[in-house]
């Protein structure tokens, strides 16, 4: 009975190679389309939900972070100003013995704040004994009214007397305006009573949480104990419901997730984070199907796939298998010719053409395993180089360092140096990126490095100075972006700041009969000789043996100048320990576009 299977199976599905393919092959295939087809829908279904709620979780942390940013800075100015002594011991005074130099001083404190955060502040105000001491600035020429008792009844618990207050009329200035407040009550059970009321613009709010689109029907909503304020105008069914809001108000938990299903039956997703500066709550209220609308559309697209490419390998496995069953012994005396010398390959259990293509595959597979080698060392090469440049072109230590500057400089009030350091560190990267080009001028290359070294002699003030002197006749040649930058660096990391007093960095550049060369030496402690030459054979060396004495910077630069010019030209670098370090760089003299591949 099995004899009599195997036969029919023979007679009609592998009676001959053209058959054999279809019958065991194509059951394969379908079935393997069918099943990645599958886990492929599973997959991106599966990505796509994670990347929609990181997308909407990252919303919700770069806004939150610029309002905690904010709020914390006008709370800061709230509590300065509160806690400011003219302003405390002017409480229970007497408005006979306020003295014109008390509002003078205090307004002009107050003035300042306002006029500082104006992007926020739509009004500041100072109110103390009830009226009798009052300060206020303001988008408005009114003349404000403050209701005490409903201030210092509706307000308790703070110990410190600091409130938040969400959205509402603003009923003091009488604008009709909505507002945001943060305000202070100090009181003096002795003497009397004081408010201190910043009051913040609602379109502020309304700008900021409106940046980011979170869907058609999404928005972010601000909820505090007090109420909620709401981006955008939406619909009723995608609004939070009591239940929901109260919840949102009264949750313990900072950050979180949960989803709930709205009037209208609507399920709606609410992903929410907590500002620091107040404790309200910052909520992304999104419809679930606006958020996963494209899983709906992969699942339908995935099925049509499959069954196209169902189609198409039943049409290509029926028409392979009859391309394949002609010329099989064609190829089979074909590859008998290449194998002659390797007998050693054949397999006598094998039929002889199946023998001959094996023989065959395995030389080509060594041959290919050869030449895959040599590709993954020079892919590997290629790849140190570009991680060398794209490491000297952002460098992430050098971009802080210099930002910090910046800031120290921006903190002191030095404006225009800090101006002067941007303008440099954005020129600076302006030229290393040179719109992808790896060739620049030399002129290009000399703008970049004086950039660097008025960010660096910015930072390190005194500890060095520089002069570049470069003959205007060479500016136009040619030159590997990024040569001179890593040199510098290293001349001031490892030459003028291991050196005691002032250090001086030199950069030189001239040409000669038919090369260009181009120097950067110091006087700092300089190289012994030992170590000289071993940082010769490190810059002769693979990128893959390891490195002692030098960094991937100067290997990059001697690299990629070798790769673009020529074995001749390169890096040389010559010391003497005491005399400081000159490191040159030599190229030949090329003008205007040159093959650019690395």
């Amino acid at each position: 009975m099995v004899m009599k299977i195997k036969n029919i199976i023979r007679k009609y599905f592998m009676y001959s190679i053209k058959s054999t393919i279809n019958t065991l092959y194509l059951p394969i295939i379908i079935i393997f389309i069918s099943v990645s087809g599958w886990v492929s829908s599973m997959l991106a279904t599966a990505q796509i939900e994670e990347n929609a709620y990181k997308n909407v979780n990252d919303t919700i942390f770069q806004t939150i972070n610029y309002l905690d940013y904010m709020l914390s800075d006008v709370f800061q100015q709230l509590v300065s100003v509160s806690s400011d002594p003219r302003i405390v011991n002017l409480i229970g005074t007497e408005e006979s013995e306020i003295k014109p130099e008390h509002y003078v001083e205090i307004d002009k404190n107050l003035q300042l704040v306002y006029s500082r955060y104006n992007v926020i502040l739509e009004s500041v105000l100072i109110d103390l004994n009830q009226g009798e001491f009052l300060l206020y600035h303001s988008d408005y020429a009114s003349n404000p009214s403050v209701p005490y008792e409903h201030y210092f009844n509706e307000y308790k618990g703070s110990k410190e007397g600091f409130y938040w207050r969400n959205i509402h009329e603003d009923q003091i200035f009488n604008t009709n305006d909505e507002v945001m407040s943060v305000l202070r009550l100090i009181e003096k059970s002795d003497k009397g009573k004081g408010i201190v009321l910043f009051n913040l613009r609602d379109n502020f709010f309304e700008q900021v949480l409106n940046k980011s689109l979170i869907g058609k029907n999404g928005y972010l909503t601000l909820i505090s104990p007090n109420g909620k304020y709401e981006s955008k105008d939406v619909k009723n069914e995608y609004r939070l419901d009591n239940k929901t809001l109260y919840s949102l108000q009264n949750t313990k938990k900072e950050s979180g997730q949960f989803s709930y299903e709205s009037a209208a039956g609507e399920d709606m997703i609410v992903i929410y984070d907590t500002i620091q500066a107040n404790n309200w709550k910052l909520a992304a209220v999104v419809p679930e199907n606006e958020i996963l609308n494209k899983v709906d559309y992969i699942k339908h697209s995935t099925v049509f796939f499959i069954l196209m490419m169902v189609v198409s390998a039943i049409f290509l496995t029926s028409f392979v298998g009859k391309y394949i069953s002609k010329p099989f012994e064609k190829m089979a005396e074909h590859m008998r010719t290449i194998n002659e010398k390797s007998p050693d390959f054949y397999d006598e259990a094998s039929p002889e053409e199946m023998k001959i293509l094996q023989n065959g595959f395995n030389e080509l597979f060594f041959r290919i395993q050869t030449l895959m080698d040599q590709i993954r060392l020079e892919q590997e090469e290629k790849r140190q180089l570009e991680f060398a440049v794209m490491h000297a072109q952002i460098n992430p230590h050098f971009l802080y360092n210099t930002l910090y500057s910046i800031k120290g400089l921006c903190d002191m009030g030095l404006n225009k140096d800090a101006s002067q350091m941007v303008s440099a560190l954005s020129s600076f990267f302006r030229i290393g990126i040179s719109k992808g080009k790896e060739i620049i001028s030399i002129k290009e290359e000399v703008e970049h490095i004086e950039h660097y070294l008025f960010i660096q002699e910015m930072r390190y003030g005194d500890d060095f100075s520089y002069e570049v002197n470069v003959d205007q006749d060479i500016l136009s040649y040619n030159i590997i972006k990024l040569s001179l930058q890593p040199i510098i660096e290293n001349a001031i990391y490892h030459g003028v700041k291991q050196k005691r007093g002032q250090g001086k960095i030199s950069i030189r550049g001239y040409q000669t009969d038919e090369t260009i060369r181009l120097e950067v030496s110091d006087n700092g402690n300089g190289i012994e000789r030992e170590k000289l030459l071993e940082i010769s054979r490190e810059m002769e060396a693979s990128f893959q043996e390891k490195k002692s004495f030098i960094g991937i910077g100067l290997k990059s630069v001697n690299e990629r100048i070798k790769i673009h010019f020529g074995k001749e030209y390169g890096l040389t670098i010559s010391s003497e320990p005491g005399h400081g370090t000159v490191v040159g760089i030599i190229i030949p003299k090329t003008k205007g576009e040159i093959n650019e591949n690395v």
